[in-house]
């Protein structure tokens, strides 16, 4: 399981600085199938969200080296893996986890993962991700993609608030002439509700529809549109 946020608010230091929720209703709890691990791809309280972490009590944590200590605290009877660039890989049974870290010294940080089966991997950049040298050489180590998931929305902040925060549609395509994943699906573009400072000063721009976005040559045969909580198969 990546990323839980089942319930509640966002809420990033202050309420009056930045709080967002779903419009959209999550899944239950009672809905979620077994998972093994919860991994947890930024320290930000949309990707780290302590109520549903604390509901669903976890027995094994993957996430960046920064959030081990708070997550120990939390739960000090789980298995507490923290990644960064120096020790980056972790084994889920026969799976492969590969972190991957940003090349921004300071905030706000976002980081990559790569899933790897032996067969086919799946790249994660939840807020997607510019690869560097080092991070090609992890990609030719790594199992053909099968999947790339990286947000589709451009988002910029102000410089003094960290700037773009989602490089849109050129950090996707960037993604996938460097990694060629076989299907590509949306993540983190949740028209959420937002109230607070930060939701002022953001400069958002969606793509407009699914029919432009095929219209992209390098996407076309790779997009799939997922806007549900039904499962699918990936061939």
């Amino acid at each position: 399981m990546i990323d839980p946020w089942l319930e509640g608010t966002e809420v990033d230091y202050f309420g009056w600085f930045n709080t967002q929720w779903h419009r959209t209703v999550p899944m239950d709890y009672n809905e979620i199938p077994y998972f093994d691990t919860v991994l947890i791809t930024q320290k930000y309280p949309d990707h780290f969200h302590v109520e549903t972490l604390k509901k669903l009590n976890p027995k094994h944590i993957i996430g960046p080296k920064s959030l081990k200590k708070k997550l120990k605290n939390m739960f000090p009877s789980a298995k507490i893996e923290g990644l960064d660039t120096k020790n980056n890989t972790t084994l889920v049974n026969d799976y492969k986890v590969t972190f991957l870290g940003t090349k921004r010294k300071i905030d706000p940080i976002y980081d990559a993962f790569i899933l790897d089966d032996g067969k086919q991997s799946v790249f994660v950049s939840t807020h997607g991700f510019y690869l560097q040298d080092k991070d090609l050489e992890l990609l030719k180590k790594a199992s053909p993609c099968k999947l790339l998931i990286t947000p589709f929305n451009y988002y910029k902040l102000p410089f003094f608030l960290g700037g773009v925060v989602s490089p849109g549609l050129e950090g996707v395509k960037h993604l996938c002439e460097s990694i060629r994943p076989k299907k590509i699906i949306a993540t983190h573009d949740e028209d959420k509700h937002a109230k607070g400072i930060v939701s002022r000063l953001a400069r958002i721009k969606r793509p407009s529809s699914t029919q432009n976005l095929l219209k992209h040559s390098w996407l076309a045969n790779r997009y799939l549109e997922v806007n549900h909580y039904n499962r699918i198969q990936i061939s």
